[in-house]
């Protein structure tokens, strides 16, 4: 199975893609960083076994929390409403670019 790390700014778009992830077969791990604080922090461990990083906010990836730890790694980045209003769209564009 494959694994996706992703790093949302809301809950609800972490909910979406995890509900996506679990239809299309995907093992999705997500780290809520809202107002700046970390909710649920990723391991290490979870990052290096992942085969894509999604940062899904409406921010600068370099204002991202810890931002060393997803340093190479293949990363991607959406705004949460694309999440929201179809998060399967967005796992299978970043499998069909991973295959």
């Amino acid at each position: 199975m494959k694994n996706i790390v992703v790093i949302c700014e809301n809950i609800q778009s972490a909910e979406a893609i995890k509900s996506a992830g679990q239809e299309l077969g995907i093992n999705v791990v997500c780290e809520i960083q809202e107002n700046f604080k970390i909710q649920n922090e990723i391991s290490e461990t979870e990052i290096r076994k992942a085969c894509a990083v999604l940062f899904v906010i409406s921010f600068e990836v370099e204002d991202i929390e810890k931002i060393e730890r997803f340093i190479d790694c293949e990363y991607y980045e959406v705004e949460p409403k694309y999440v929201i209003n179809d998060a399967k769209s967005v796992i299978k564009e970043i499998m069909e670019e991973i295959n």
